[in-house]
């Protein structure tokens, strides 16, 4: 009777494993690409991986670029804002 349990038990330890492992190959992608980051000192962008990029930084995203859902908008090109 406990055969049942631990092999249920078993397939889902495994799916997710394969699921954990899928999110960390995704995540490990998404933070190796590049942006641009404004250098408060110098005052002009310069490029960083995403995993380099901290509160409070402000970044430029061009037309068709990723853009993180965890960014505020401050300024728009568009003419709708």
């Amino acid at each position: 009777m406990l055969y049942p349990l631990t092999f249920v038990v078993a397939l889902s330890m495994i799916k997710d494993i394969s699921e954990d492992y899928k999110r960390y190959k995704s995540d490990k992608q998404e933070n190796y690409r590049t942006v641009r980051v404004l250098n408060t000192e110098t005052g002009e962008f310069e490029m960083k991986h995403w995993e380099q990029v901290l509160v409070g930084n402000i970044v430029k995203v061009m037309d068709g670029e990723f853009f993180p859902s965890d960014l505020i908008l401050l300024k728009s090109a568009e003419k709708s804002g």
